[in-house]
């Protein structure tokens, strides 16, 4: 199941500083083409193919062949791929390799969504992953499916990887699949039903359990997941999605799984960066899709997460270019709001340069300056002075102890007078921007929501009180106060989809996705299940007497195949604003869709005895 097995392996920048380049490559590669105690008809053919084609791509990267290890079926000189054997071998690497090092996880075969398990990491229907290995079987006795390594197995090790600084590259061209179709169009479907093995999965122990819920978690407490600060994640199908693998080919060398010719295409470019890797990728992807004129109900949709502007085995950040394009209404760039573009920023581009002169939610036109001969392609952006009325305006007023007294306005507000350390003045000015950034973005409450979503609080010693996220003030809230934000999607598409907690002064939190690496992309449900997400923190009242508090929700639609949007409205929760701001150049293959849907919650605690 080639899917974005991400969210157990996804994580969040930690700003720990790294090697500029990697010491050493290494890669493990798997492939279970053939599953000897399962029926014939649940066996595949590419994977035996996909292996050796995938290592010829990364020899000629400058991979040594002695640090790249195949586990596959069908090929002469690797490895059986079974359960012991992949565990082994990632035990193995995680005892050799050192900071800066970058491993490379590819898998080639069959997925399969099983019932979720309590305090385990689940999609967002639901459900978990497994991948099937060699030995996969049925206990005759027991009736539970035996081998093949679970989604958390894996996540736990590129966690341990984390940890040592390693750079996890994962390629998985695996899907998850709601039945046994094999054969569409000359495709063999790389996913499977537990009835195509003659097995049934056994009951979810807790019946009353939400569909795809995610453990509560409470501010300033250790999450459950470890963070990946180098994480890169290319995924051939979102979570409720099946990906293919062509039945045969030409070139015997030649890779089988349509995604993996796509990877091994876009590597062969030579990309600078992953995510110019992962933009290619998905040309070819797309490109092999429409080959089999697959109906837009079986089409997968990629997902590539994780700090993409890395450069290609490296941990050095890429310049940040954004994609200047010409239509029969002039020149624009396919990105806007959301993407912290405003109107008034500069792209440069040589000696060519273009002025933003309108921005909508998913795009921005521009007009070209200076009379030059600009030409479609990649451009710097010089950040403009915000517009009026649209930023946070910071007054010193005096100082009181080893405190300043400051005034804060923000955008619709009053102003606000606060008392700061020295140190932490920095701070405020950032966040303030931060926060002016997020009020200044236009309403969307009159458009039909993208998402469902809801807040629901809960004051000591009072009912539970369910609203509506939209925008609103909650007024004063007491310590102990606990906020649940419940967010589901019972549309047709997929949505991008980024949720912060951002007080004026203290820690942000990010709470959807959970950590930085993560991907923010919220499939649609599909039947019996549902998409949904849900998280609960409590209100500490850790930043300074009186500061408000903000719940922002920032979402855009994402079409079948799209790269995914950055935020960079909500890159307060990266400890960088500056740096922020200029994130979100992503290397576009098509138009966004003009449509957003934002809200703000926001809340003062209330001073100690005082109740909301």
């Amino acid at each position: 199941m080639r899917r974005r097995i991400l969210a157990f392996w996804l994580a969040a920048s930690a700003g720990v500083a790294m090697p500029a380049a990697a010491a050493e490559r290494y890669a493990l590669l798997v492939g279970v083409s053939a599953l000897p105690a399962l029926p014939r008809t649940t066996w595949l053919d590419g994977p035996r193919h996909d292996v050796p084609a995938m290592r010829k791509a990364l020899l000629a990267q400058g991979f040594v062949p002695a640090r790249v290890v195949s586990l596959a079926d069908g090929i002469d000189g690797a490895a059986a791929p079974t359960r012991g054997a992949v565990l082994a071998q990632l035990a193995r690497l995680d005892a050799i390799l050192k900071p800066g090092d970058v491993l490379v996880i590819y898998w080639s075969g069959h997925g399969m969504l099983m019932p979720g398990q309590p305090g385990l990491w689940q999609t967002p229907l639901g459900q978990q992953v497994r991948l099937l290995t060699q030995d996969t079987r049925v206990d005759a006795g027991t009736r539970q499916l035996m081998g093949g390594v679970g989604s958390a197995e894996i996540g736990n090790a590129i966690d341990a990887f984390a940890r040592r600084q390693v750079q996890v590259v994962a390629l998985f061209d695996s899907c998850y699949a709601a039945g046994s179709t094999r054969g569409d169009a000359g495709l063999a479907w790389r996913g499977l039903a537990g009835e195509a093995l003659g097995w049934t999965p056994p009951p979810r122990s807790l019946v009353d359990a939400p569909a795809g819920h995610a453990a509560p978690a409470v501010a300033g407490s250790a999450p459950a997941s470890h963070e990946r600060p180098r994480f890169i994640g290319f995924f051939a199908a979102e979570p409720q999605q099946r990906s293919a693998e062509a039945l045969g080919s030409d070139d015997p060398d030649q890779a089988r799984g349509l995604f993996t010719r796509a990877l091994i295409a876009g590597l062969q470019a030579n990309p600078a960066s992953y995510l110019a890797w992962a933009s290619l990728t998905n040309q070819y992807y797309r490109q092999a899709l429409d080959a089999k004129q697959l109906p837009a109900s079986a089409r997968p949709s990629p997902v590539y997460a994780g700090a993409l502007e890395q450069a290609l085995w490296t941990a050095v950040d890429t310049s940040r270019l954004w994609p200047v394009r010409q239509d029969e209404r002039g020149w624009y760039v396919p990105y806007g709001r959301l993407d912290g573009l405003q109107v008034g920023d500069m792209l440069q581009q040589d000696a060519a340069a273009w002025r933003v002169t309108d921005v909508n939610w998913g795009e921005a036109r521009l007009a070209a300056q200076d009379g030059a001969a600009a030409v479609s392609g990649w451009a710097r952006r010089m950040a403009s002075v915000p517009a009026a009325g649209s930023a946070a305006d910071l007054a010193v007023l005096g100082r009181r102890g080893r405190a300043r007294e400051v005034e804060v306005s923000l955008p619709g507000r009053g102003p606000l007078r606060l008392r700061v350390r020295d140190a932490e003045l920095a701070a405020l000015r950032a966040r303030a921007a931060s926060v002016a950034a997020l009020l200044a973005l236009p309403s969307t409450a009159a458009a039909a929501p993208l998402l469902q979503a809801r807040i629901e609080i809960q004051a000591p010693g009072r009912a539970v009180v369910s609203l509506p996220f939209a925008d609103r003030d909650l007024g004063l809230l007491a310590p102990g106060t606990r906020l649940r934000v419940v967010v589901e999607n019972d549309s047709g598409t997929s949505v991008d989809l980024g949720i912060v907690h951002l007080p004026l002064t203290g820690p942000a939190m990010r709470v959807f996705p959970p950590f930085e690496g993560d991907s923010n992309r919220l499939p649609p449900g599909a039947p019996p299940h549902r998409s949904r997400f849900e998280r609960e923190f409590e209100v500490t009242g850790q930043g300074a007497d009186a500061a408000p508090e903000w719940l922002a929700l920032v979402a855009a639609p994402a079409p079948n195949g799209a790269m995914p949007r950055r935020f960079a409205v909500l890159g307060a929760v990266q400890g960088a604003a500056a740096d922020a701001a200029a994130r979100g150049g992503a290397l576009a293959t098509g138009r966004n869709p003009n449509q957003a849907q934002v809200a703000r919650i926001s809340w003062r605690p209330a001073p100690a005895g005082r109740q909301r």
